[in-house]
């Protein structure tokens, strides 16, 4: 049974799905009005480990198929802010050019990334079944090289270089393996090892 308006979707399951969007919220806060890159980073892995579990934790709940199926639709929503949008915003806070030529190539790269995010997390809103494979690198994994880089505060050259380089590889006809057990555990590892590290940070003023 369909409930009879948005706020009769609001269910406990999704609980692991807000997190990751008040997450990606917060890093943009952190980059654009507190100028705390490693505080937005470490924001930016937290969103990420929460999308990698929100499935197996609403799985834990009893739902109706239309709860289930709300469930997928924001889930890629959200993904599609904390993975498509937030890592383009927080790198534009910490090396967007000053020269209109150079801010416009910039921001051209800026949106391919934006692009490949929203079509591949269309894509697969309508190819959700679960396979041994993805086809192109998961946008969530883009954002975790995007964190990563921020350890180091790119040039602007090198973050032009780094939205190309995901964009290409999310939307490329390259098979990969879906992460289970070892390769869940080092993708969560590599969020929670930029938890620390962008909490070790003494970079928080720039």
């Amino acid at each position: 049974m369909k409930p009879a308006g948005p706020a009769g979707t609001i269910h406990v399951s999704n609980l692991l799905t807000y997190t990751a969007l008040v997450a990606g919220c917060g890093a943009v806060y952190l980059a654009m009005i507190a100028h705390q890159r490693a505080a937005a980073g470490a924001f930016m892995a937290v969103a990420v480990i929460a999308d990698i579990f929100d499935g197996r934790f609403a799985r834990l709940f009893d739902r109706t198929g239309f709860e289930s199926e709300f469930g997928v639709q924001l889930d890629s929503l959200t993904d599609a802010i904390t993975s498509g949008f937030v890592p383009v915003i927080v790198l534009a806070s910490d090396s967007t050019p000053t020269t209109w030529g150079a801010a416009l190539a910039w921001w051209s790269c800026a949106f391919l990334y934006a692009f490949a995010a929203i079509t591949r997390l269309g894509y697969y809103n309508l190819t959700h079944a679960d396979g041994p494979w993805f086809i192109g690198l998961p946008a969530p994994v883009c954002t975790l090289v995007v964190s990563t880089s921020l350890l180091w505060s790119p040039h602007v050259l090198a973050s032009a270089l780094i939205l190309v380089c995901c964009a290409v590889a999310m939307v490329a006809p390259v098979r990969v393996p879906r992460p289970r057990s070892a390769g869940l555990i080092v993708i969560v590892g590599w969020a929670l090892l930029l938890v620390v590290l962008h909490g070790l940070s003494t970079d928080y003023t720039d």
